[in-house]
């Protein structure tokens, strides 16, 4: 069943959406306050999973969080990091991708190398891979997804992009470079996809991720917000060339009855033959200050329909005192060669609201 249309209310939540704040927004939030936090929902005690159920539903934080320090101000990214991609490209080598902010403004897009032991090292340090460009479409680009294409020796990139703000002008992007370091870009001319004025997701876009099913298809999942609050479906058929949106977007939607009111940042990966989506949610309303955000799961055989995990959420904030004790959100998550799950994420720590963005870090899945 359809939820109700977005009220204006409800847009103006998103006005203030968390992902990627603009800075003059972020700097000017209070640190703290005296009224308790707004409740959320606890994950499920690990113990109580039957273990066939388990992988990506039982996660334990990976020591050594957060993954990359922040620097000292002013630089260019200096005032946090969100939104991690992370892939192995040329040589195998793991890259990670992310948003963050700082000196040049923002959102800008990073680069880093990832070690062994999951730490992040920004690469160029000295400057983003993708930075502000007056007079286009995509002045802002953040929330980036990438596919390595190892016959061509080439990067293809999504991104959430917009000249004013996600609310007043967002579209998504798609560009491709032979760098095989995926560090010099292009932008393109015009956005693969712009909603609809008045459509389902016409007040709010974010976190394009990508995934290519095993027939071939490339397939385009966000967040979008509009007359109801869900997550949309693009898919090309000539790889890339050109997008459609699903006739039946957005394929999943908000439980206004449930711990996920509210939906950000999805990451779609096949794993034993099942589609897997985790995403971030919270329950309404969102106040950037107090509301804590989870992430749950959804599966489906096909990538249409889904079904929420029954132990939602399957990873929440940490505990209080901790670098992310009030929310964690932007999931990636990849498959490891032991059958494992690695997810990567947006941590934000009550104490750090109106100084820090947030940091990265990392959680373990295992098949138990």
């Amino acid at each position: 069943m359809r939820s109700p249309p977005l009220r204006l209310a409800d847009r103006g939540s998103l006005r203030r959406p968390f992902r990627s704040l603009p800075l003059l927004l972020l700097l000017a939030l209070s640190a703290c306050q005296e009224e308790p936090l707004q409740p959320g929902t606890e994950p499920p005690d690990p113990d109580s999973i039957p273990r066939d159920q388990a992988l990506g539903v039982v996660w334990e934080e990976v020591p050594g969080n957060p993954r990359m320090p922040l620097p000292d101000c002013p630089t260019w990214n200096c005032l946090g990091n969100t939104d991690p991609w992370v892939g192995r490209g040329p040589g195998g080598q793991q890259m990670a991708w992310y948003s963050s902010g700082g000196s040049l403004g923002g959102p800008v897009v990073g680069r880093a190398l990832v070690t062994e032991d999951l730490r992040f090292l920004p690469d160029p340090a000295e400057a983003p891979v993708l930075a502000l460009q007056e007079g286009v479409w995509d002045r802002y680009r953040e929330t980036v997804s990438l596919r390595w294409d190892e016959a061509g020796q080439s990067w293809t990139l999504w991104y959430l992009g917009y000249a004013v703000s996600f609310f007043d002008d967002p579209a998504l992007g798609q560009m491709t470079t032979t760098d095989p370091r995926g560090i010099s870009w292009e932008r393109p001319a015009a956005p693969i996809y712009r909603p609809e004025p008045g459509g389902w997701d016409f007040a709010f876009l974010s976190g394009p991720t990508f995934i290519e099913t095993p027939a071939g298809e490339w397939r385009l999942y966000y967040t979008g917000a509009g007359t109801t609050v869900g997550i949309g479906l693009l898919r090309s058929n000539d790889r890339g060339a050109t997008w459609e949106p699903h006739p039946d977007n957005p394929v999943f939607q908000r439980d206004l009855d449930s711990w996920d009111q509210g939906l950000l940042e999805p990451t779609v990966l096949l794993v034993n033959g099942l589609y897997h989506m985790w995403y971030a949610g919270y329950r309404e309303p969102l106040d950037l200050e107090r509301t804590p955000i989870s992430i749950g799961l959804a599966t489906s055989p096909d990538g249409i329909t889904w079904t929420r995990s029954p132990h939602n959420p399957v990873l929440g904030p940490g505990a209080p005192g901790s670098w992310n004790d009030l929310r964690v959100v932007s999931p990636h998550v990849t498959l490891e060669a032991d059958g494992s799950l690695l997810l990567f994420g947006h941590g934000q720590a009550l104490a750090g609201i109106g100084r820090s963005l947030g940091e990265i870090g990392v959680w373990r899945s295992r098949a138990r």
